[in-house]
Order: C-alpha cells, then structure tokens, then sequence
C-alpha cells in the first residue's frame, strides 16, 4: 500500500523552500475512477491533476507507463534510479 503524503497546504507558505509549496490533495478510487493526487500551486489556484495504478500514470490528461514517466521525469529532478532505489545526482558547480 502506497503512503499518501500530508502537507498543512496553506496558501503562499514559502517557510521551507523559499518559494511558495505545492499543495497536495489525495482521492481514494470510487467505483472507475482511480485513485489520484490533486496538486495546486502554492501562490493561485493553478491545478494538476494525477490519476495513478500498479501499471500507468496519468498526469494532466496524458497517459503513460510508469517506467515511461521515470525516464522523464527523474533527470529532471536531478535523480537516478540504480536497481529499485533512487539517488540524488551530484551537481557540478558552474564555472
């Protein structure tokens, strides 16, 4: 079972990262729907929504494979996958 993240989701709370923090919101599945996270921004009421299950995710209305979404979005967020475990890359300083 998959832990749901718990966040206070206060608007325009910059405390911990020095930009505003994304707010999230959990859905359990009803009936077809699966289940998903709502994300807004942390400074309007921009929205995103992510539908997920044991095989796909859908973010925003695009469809994908799990592994497909990794491949994406993990150098993005400056991470690697090595086995089933996920690293922080090191950042080079610029010169």
């Amino acid at each position: 079972m998959m832990k749901v993240l718990k966040r206070p989701n206060r608007l325009c709370d910059a405390t911990r990262f020095g930009q505003p923090e994304i707010r999230v919101y959990h859905k359990r599945a009803i009936g077809k729907r699966s289940p998903r996270y709502l994300l807004k921004c942390g400074c309007c009421e921009e929205r995103l929504e992510i539908h997920y299950a044991e095989d796909g995710l859908e973010i925003d209305g695009v469809n994908g494979a799990i592994e497909d979404w990794r491949e994406i979005l993990l150098p993005l967020l400056l991470t690697e996958q090595r086995g089933k475990k996920l690293f922080g890359k090191k950042t080079r300083g610029r010169r």
